[in-house]
This record gives C-alpha cells, sequence and structure tokens, in this order.
C-alpha cells in the first residue's frame, strides 16, 4: 500500500492535535510571568529598577510566548514539500518542547541529545521535524507501560547525517523489522495506535533521499534512524 500526501497531512494533524495541550501549558507558563510581573510594575510604582526589571522579564516572557506559537503553527500548518537548508541543532529543541508534556504523561522522558554536531541540513524542515517526532512517538508508546528514558543522538559524516531515537522497550519480533513500516501495522491496540508513524517517518526521508532503519538495541529495546544525505535530491 502506497502513501499519499494526505495521509501524511492527516498523520501530521492528528500528531500535533495531540501535542496542543503540551503547548497550551508551555504559553500558560510564560503568561503567568508576563502576567505577575506587571502586577508588580504597579506596586512597584515610583521604583525604577522593580520597573525596568519587571518590565525585561515581561518582555522575555512575551517573546517566547510568540516563538512558541510561531514554531507550533509552522510546523502543523499542511504545505507543499519545500527542501530548504536549516541547521539542525536549532530545530531539535523546538521538536522536544512540543513534545515532552504528552510524552510525560506517560512518564516518558527524552535525553536530549548530548551534542548536535555544527551543520546544515537540505530537507524539507517541517516535514524533517514530523519524521523526527514520528520516532519519537513510536519509541514513547513501546515505553508507554513502563515509563523512562528515551536517548538520542546526532552525528555526522561525509555521507550525511543520522539521527537516532533508541528506547528500552520490549523491542521487535524477531522478522519483523521491514513490516513495522507496513502503513496501518501496530502490535499494540487503541486509538492512538494507528501504525502510522514509522511509516510517515520513512516515505519523508525517502522523498528527501534518506532512509529510516529500526533495528533492536543492546540491553533491550529499538534503535531507530533517519540517515539523510548532506544534500537532498530536488
Amino acid at each position: 500500500m502506497g502513501m499519499e500526501r494526505a495521509d501524511v497531512e492527516r498523520y501530521r494533524l492528528a500528531l500535533f492535535g495531540r501535542m496542543v495541550m503540551g503547548v497550551a501549558h508551555e504559553v500558560d507558563n510564560h503568561l503567568s510571568v508576563v502576567l505577575g510581573f506587571s502586577e508588580l510594575i504597579q506596586l512597584a510604582a515610583g521604583k525604577e529598577q522593580k520597573v525596568r526589571d519587571g518590565a525585561g522579564k515581561i518582555l522575555s516572557a512575551g517573546e517566547k510566548i510568540g516563538a512558541i506559537v510561531r514554531h507550533f503553527s509552522r510546523h502543523v500548518r499542511p504545505h507543499a514539500p519545500s527542501p530548504e537548508p536549516f541547521v539542525p541543532g536549532e530545530m531539535i529543541p523546538e521538536i522536544l518542547l512540543f513534545s515532552r508534556y504528552d510524552l510525560g504523561r506517560d512518564n516518558v522522558t527524552v535525553l536530549p541529545p548530548p551534542e548536535v554536531p555544527p551543520g546544515i541540513l537540505h530537507a524539507d524542515r517541517r516535514d524533517f521535524g514530523l519524521a523526527l517526532l514520528a520516532l519519537l512517538f513510536n519509541a514513547a508508546e513501546a515505553m508507554s507501560e513502563t515509563g523512562g528514558e528515551l536517548s538520542m543522538r546526532v552525528s555526522i559524516d561525509a555521507a550525511g547525517w543520522e539521527f537516532t531515537v533508541g528506547d528500552r522497550g520490549p523491542g521487535i519480533p524477531a522478522g519483523f523489522e521491514e513490516k513495522v513500516f507496513e502503513v496501518g501495522f501496530t502490535t499494540r491496540k487503541g486509538p492512538l495506535h494507528t501504525g502510522m508513524g514509522l511509516p510517515v517517518a520513512r516515505h519523508l526521508a525517502g522523498q528527501a533521499g534518506g532512509t529510516v532503519r529500526i533495528a533492536s538495541r543492546a540491553g533491550g529495546g529499538c534503535e531507530a534512524t533517519i540517515r539523510m544525505p548532506l544534500k537532498t535530491r530536488v
């Protein structure tokens, strides 16, 4: 069964719909700062330093709110793929911010990559972000009953970039390493387990000349890796 762009966009909306509560939580945190320091400024009338400090806090919180909303809107909006150069080290924190609240409901946390090498990735930024989110949520679902930590690694060499997400779930039964990429295939039950995450990730990476593979992990669990060329095909 092939995958159409409409399938990708349906998955995008479903996944980002799950993360709306997390984004609202982040916005609410910064909005509390805005409101709190606004009240403080009112009480500190005539005390110039406190007013300046409070104004600075309000400005910073307001900028963070604006950035969260802009970045979230950019990722969720349906679009025609358009490769562009971007810095993975700037995009990954956005992805982790959007997902951490929803993943946290299953007591799953993501350990940020120890290091993201400097460099440029040429791909559709939003599609790559969706592919990476798909790996994160797939790994988190494997640990939904036990909770725990997901690991991330990012590396680059002469051939391209590698982005790896590791979990400590039950792993993949022997012989299922390719079957998990079939649209609709899942070993878990429930409305959130649609069997779309890995197929979407592979489809999007493939459109940019990349690959996605999944393998058992030493000590238990799985590692899913997106491999992307230094220069995407047009």
